[in-house]
């Protein structure tokens, strides 16, 4: 593996994407960006825990950007974690697709959008190896992670470039908001 054969793959990939993407974002769309990211995540030896180890962070995750247009549109990053995290119910404000590399990944999705009161489970969702999950903007979910992962979040818009986004606060009972302000480590070649 060299950084430029992930480069190249990642580049295609992200290439088909924003081909999806420009056609329109609807559930058959993000289901098409899940399925091209499965394809990519075949590809194992191009991203391997060794070239992106989890960093001591304090939410137990580290994100590295693999991919990132100039105007902060269709950012791809790797997310390792070593061996537990979590974040609560949350939205996007963007479409999103996580795939799995290695490791599992359990995702609730909730019945309401944010702001729609206390979140009610809809249904849970384990990504792993060749399988991925997709949201549309307004999707609520939650993550969970235990033993350690290796994922793919694709998202229409850079993270941190984003406005605050919605997420459910367990110990006030309440919505709030959180503009995403963790470190990303820059991965592109």
């Amino acid at each position: 593996m060299t950084n430029s054969e992930r480069a190249v793959a990642v580049a295609d990939a992200m290439s088909d994407i924003r081909e999806i993407d420009h056609a329109g974002i609807d559930r058959d769309s993000v289901e098409l960006i899940r399925q091209r990211l499965i394809q990519l995540a075949q590809q194992k030896e191009l991203f391997s825990w060794s070239d992106f180890p989890p960093d001591d962070s304090r939410d137990g995750s580290t994100l590295y950007l693999l991919s990132q247009d100039d105007d902060h549109r269709f950012a791809l990053y790797l997310q390792s974690v070593a061996d537990t995290t979590q974040a609560p119910p949350h939205d996007h404000l963007t479409w999103a697709c996580i795939v799995g590399l290695e490791g599992k990944e359990l995702n609730r999705r909730y019945e309401q959008r944010a702001g729609q009161g206390c979140p009610k489970v809809l249904d849970e969702f384990v990504v792993e190896h060749g399988t991925g999950i997709a949201f549309l903007p307004d999707d609520v979910h939650s993550i969970h992670v235990e033993g350690g992962s290796l994922n793919f979040h694709c998202y229409g818009h850079d993270l941190l470039d984003l406005p605050a986004r919605n997420y459910w606060s367990q110990s006030d009972g309440e919505w709030r908001t959180m503009k995403i302000q963790y470190p990303i480590i820059d991965a592109r070649s």
